[in-house]
């Protein structure tokens, strides 16, 4: 493939780009509230047949679909590029610009980035995997590998059906060589992240409601000057929440949680040595506008806390009068909402139990947990794996520096792709930088010449990337 005749294709058509990207990011797909994502899905289906797909399709699930494409280049190796193309809701306040129309935005110090829900999280990494295939043949030139486009509707709400869709589409699944997740992995400062792992999740509800408590009121808010002689849900919530952490929250009390945590290896330990001395910390606070970390721990401590520690978290919690203004109410349930994150060689299914019995026997018997989530495990890749090795050196061909990350604090289903029956090794990786996931006024960069790649750049990345995976010898 004549890379540069490519890369010349892209520069020319980069407003054309940028309009695929608002389009995508322009239709509604906000999974947690039903809006948009059947559509967003269609649109989907459009492109992979744009690309000559010789079947587009939409998978149905108990859920949302999942639209899966395939293009055969009649090449040696095959990759399956996953893709979520749902979003977080976006009636967070704080937004700067209407959080659906898309617009090109001049951010200092990157000049313009296209600010919207989803632009990072992640339907601009999408669209610029896409713009990448269709430069390639828009060219004249051939794809170097076999694709498999998988596209799921439902990761904001814990790809819940995806292991359906896999099982559906086992013999497709299997003939792919690698995963691939398109992804921005520059920082603010233009330096490589290079992750390498996920951490697993589970999510689910706790919730106490006067009628099974058999205290407090049973079907409805009453008076708040009945507290005097009566029970709260809420209270009771808020301690059986309070008995699962040291006071401070930072530290689980759940027997058995940290009893399957594996030891950091060798090969994770050099890495955060590593690490360690390029670290940005002052950066990494900018950029969540957060002041300090927990316990006040720095450097390498901070690193390893972020990387390889399970958490408990409360996601959010909430009962009775919650409104502007004063009402005086006793409430009769109270809910909160938590996740798990997993890490190496923890085990979903031992999440949820491990909870009840705590519960119970801090006299918590009561505490309903609802299960909102299947989620799914942690996977990790070695750096030393052909893939990863692939991978960095594509990030060295563009001459940015370059940090590897053992492991992603966040999580992602690669594991339903690296465990059995698949066993497929996964990369998230490309270049570009976006900020914001989940959060008002989410971005990412468009224009060259700042501290970061912009849209060509990624797409330019990811063509480096699939040819040099391409080349990657066989075991």
């Amino acid at each position: 493939m004549n890379v540069k005749s490519v890369f010349s294709h892209i520069d020319k058509h980069i407003d054309e780009h940028i309009a695929k990207v608002q389009e995508l990011v322009r239709q509604p797909s906000i999974s947690p509230q039903d809006v948009g994502v059947r559509d967003c899905a269609k649109l989907v289906q459009k492109y992979f047949k744009e690309l000559g797909c010789k079947r587009a399709k939409l998978v149905e699930t108990a859920g949302n679909p999942v639209v899966v494409g395939e293009l055969d280049a009649g090449a040696d190796k095959t990759v399956l590029a996953y893709f979520m193309y749902d979003t977080q809701p976006i009636d967070d306040p704080g937004w700067t610009v209407p959080p659906l129309e898309a617009r090109l935005v001049d951010l200092k110090p990157f000049g313009r980035v296209l600010m919207a829900r989803g632009a990072y999280n992640s339907k601009g990494p999408m669209v610029g995997f896409i713009n990448a295939c269709r430069a390639i043949q828009n060219a004249g030139e051939e794809l170097p590998l076999n694709l498999i486009f998988v596209a799921e509707g439902e990761e904001e709400l814990g790809s819940r059906n995806l292991p359906e869709f896999l099982k559906k589409e086992e013999k497709l699944v299997k003939t792919a060589d690698y995963v691939f997740f398109p992804f921005m992995s520059q920082d603010q400062t233009g330096k490589v992240q290079n992750f390498l792992g996920v951490k697993g999740i589970i999510y689910f509800e706790l919730e106490v409601d006067g009628k099974s408590w058999g205290y407090g009121p049973t079907e409805f808010d009453i008076h708040g000057s009945m507290k005097c002689v009566m029970d709260s849900p809420t209270w009771r919530l808020v301690q059986a929440l309070a008995s699962m952490t040291t006071p401070d929250g930072n530290r689980v009390l759940i027997d058995d949680f940290y009893d399957a945590v594996a030891p950091i290896s060798d090969e994770d330990k050099e890495a955060l040595d590593k690490l360690a001395e390029t670290f940005d910390e002052k950066s990494f606070k900018e950029l969540l506008k957060i002041e300090r970390l927990m316990d006040d721990v720095h450097g390498r401590e901070a690193l390893t806390k972020y990387l390889f520690d399970p958490q408990l978290n409360i996601d959010g919690i909430w009962s009775g009068y919650i409104e502007a203004g004063t009402k005086t109410v006793l409430p009769w349930k109270a809910t909160a909402k938590v996740d798990v994150r997993l890490v190496p060689n923890m085990k979903i299914e031992d999440i949820l139990p491990m909870v009840r019995r705590h519960l119970d026997k801090h006299g918590f018997s009561e505490v309903k947990i609802r299960s909102m989530e299947s989620g799914y495990g942690w996977a990790k890749l070695s750096v030393n794996h052909p893939l990863a090795q692939a991978i960095i050196e594509s990030y060295q061909e563009f001459s940015y520096p370059i940090e590897t990350w053992p492991t992603l604090a966040g999580s992602a289903p690669f594991s339903l792709f690296a465990q059995p029956p698949f066993n497929l090794p996964f990369v998230a990786a490309g270049l570009g930088h976006g900020a914001r996931a989940h959060s008002p006024n989410e971005y990412i960069v468009i224009d060259e010449g700042g501290p970061t790649g912009g849209l060509a750049t990624m797409e330019k990345s990811y063509i480096d990337m699939l040819t040099r995976i391409s080349h990657i010898n066989p075991p």
